[in-house]
C-alpha cells in the first residue's frame, strides 16, 4: 500500500482541520467551493471582502449569487458535463471571467477551478482574485500610449488649421468694424461667432491630445470651491436657480492643480446650469472627507441622465449639445485621474449628480 503523503511536518503543532482553516481564511484570494447540486458549500473570508456577501449570506447558496447572469448558465453546463465525463474545459486551468458582487456590480476575475472527489461526491473549487485594479492599469496604459501616438500628430494638425482660422477672424472682424449695412453686419457676425467655436474646438483637442503637467501645490479645498461657486452665483440666480454649498467646518488642505481643477469645477457647475435653465431648481456643492479620501459633489434638480448618455459622458467628442464639444468631461476625466482620483455621474432622486473622488488623509501634505 502506497504511503500517506506528508502535508505538514509540524504534526503536534496543528491539526489537519486548523491548518486548512488557517490557510483558508488567511488567504488574500476568494475560495469558493461548490457541491454536485451547484451549491456553496465554502466561503472564506477574502471572498466576504471581494464580493461583499458575508459567510451566512452565501453558504449554501446557489453560486449563481456570484455570477453575472450571461454566465451562470455556462457554469452549470461545465458541472454537469464533469459529473458525466469526468472533463471540463474550465478545470485546471486558469482563465479570465466576470463575477457579481452583492451591490450588482460585475467585474473582471482570474479564476483557477480544481475539482476533487471526497467520499464519493464532487467538490469543486474556485480561486478567485480580483483583476479590477490590474485592469484598470492596462486601460490608462494603453490610454497613454495611443494619446502620445496621436498627439504629435494633432499637434501639427492643429497648428496647421489654427493660424489661418485666426487671420480669418482677424480679417472678419476688421470689415465688420467697417460695415454699416445690418444684413451684412449680421452675416459677419455669424462668420465671426463660427471662426470662435472652431478655435475653441481647436484649443480643446489640443488640451486633450497633450500629455497632462499638473503644478499641485497645498491648497485649501473648501475656499478653492467657494471662489468657483461665487464666479457662477450670479448666472445660477438670474434663471432662478439656488444655490447650495454644504461642507465640514475643518479645513481641507490638499495638493492640487489649482487652475486645472478650477477648470473641472466649471466644466460641472456649467452642465448643471444649463441643464437646470429652463425650469429653474437647485445646486449643490458638497464636500465631504471620508477616510483615506475626500469626495466633492455637485448635484442639481434637473431632468437626469438616461442611461444610454451615462454611459458615453466621459468619451471624447460624444455631446448632446448642439454646439458642444464633446470634450469637456473627457478632459476633465484626464484631470482628476491625473490627481490620482477619480470622477463619475450618476442619477438620484431628484435629478443627476457628478462625483470627483480625490486621496486625502488628515494631515497630509
Amino acid at each position: 500500500m502506497a504511503e500517506k503523503r506528508v502535508y505538514c511536518l509540524e504534526k503536534d503543532l496543528l491539526s489537519s482541520q486548523d491548518l486548512l482553516h488557517g490557510i483558508v481564511e488567511s488567504a488574500t484570494d476568494a475560495i469558493v467551493a461548490i457541491n454536485e447540486e451547484h451549491h456553496i458549500i465554502l466561503y472564506n473570508l477574502a471572498a466576504e471582502n471581494i464580493f461583499g456577501y458575508k459567510v451566512e449570506e452565501a453558504l449554501g447558496q446557489d453560486l449563481d449569487l456570484l455570477l453575472p447572469s450571461a454566465v451562470a448558465g455556462k457554469h452549470r453546463k461545465y458541472v454537469e458535463e464533469f459529473l458525466k465525463t469526468g472533463k471540463s474545459p474550465v478545470i485546471g486551468r486558469i482563465m479570465e471571467g466576470k463575477a457579481r458582487r452583492k451591490n450588482g456590480e460585475i467585474f473582471p476575475v482570474q479564476i483557477s477551478r480544481s475539482a476533487t472527489k471526497i467520499n464519493g461526491h464532487w467538490i469543486f473549487t474556485a480561486i478567485v482574485r480580483d483583476i479590477s485594479a490590474q485592469k484598470e492599469m492596462e486601460r490608462r496604459l494603453l490610454e497613454s500610449e495611443k494619446l502620445a501616438a496621436v498627439g504629435m500628430a494633432v499637434s501639427r494638425i492643429v497648428h496647421e488649421i489654427k493660424n489661418p482660422l485666426i487671420a480669418i477672424g482677424g480679417l472678419v472682424l476688421s470689415l465688420l468694424k467697417k460695415e454699416e449695412d445690418p444684413k451684412k453686419r449680421n452675416k459677419l457676425e455669424l462668420v465671426f461667432r463660427e471662426v470662435q467655436r472652431l478655435e475653441k474646438l481647436l484649443s480643446d483637442i489640443s488640451n486633450f491630445a497633450k500629455p497632462l503637467k499638473l503644478e499641485r501645490k497645498k491648497i485649501d479645498l473648501l475656499s478653492l470651491c467657494q471662489e468657483v461657486l461665487e464666479v457662477y452665483r450670479p448666472q445660477f440666480e438670474e434663471v432662478g436657480i439656488r444655490v447650495k454649498f454644504l461642507a465640514p467646518p475643518q479645513k481641507i488642505e490638499i495638493a492640487l492643480d489649482e487652475n486645472r481643477f478650477k477648470e473641472v469645477l466649471f466644466n460641472l457647475l456649467q452642465n448643471a446650469l444649463e441643464a437646470m435653465s429652463d425650469n429653474g431648481g437647485t445646486l449643490e456643492l458638497e464636500i465631504k472627507p471620508e477616510g483615506k479620501k475626500v469626495l466633492i459633489f455637485v448635484r442639481d434638480t434637473g431632468p437626469g441622465i438616461p442611461q444610454e448618455v451615462l454611459k458615453q459622458l466621459f468619451t471624447p467628442f460624444f455631446t448632446t449639445k448642439k454646439r458642444g464639444t464633446g470634450l469637456g468631461l473627457s478632459i476633465s476625466l484626464k484631470i482628476i485621474e491625473a490627481h490620482g482620483g477619480r470622477i463619475y455621474a450618476r442619477n438620484y432622486e431628484k435629478g443627476a449628480e457628478f462625483i470627483i473622488e480625490l486621496p486625502y488623509q488628515t494631515g497630509d501634505s
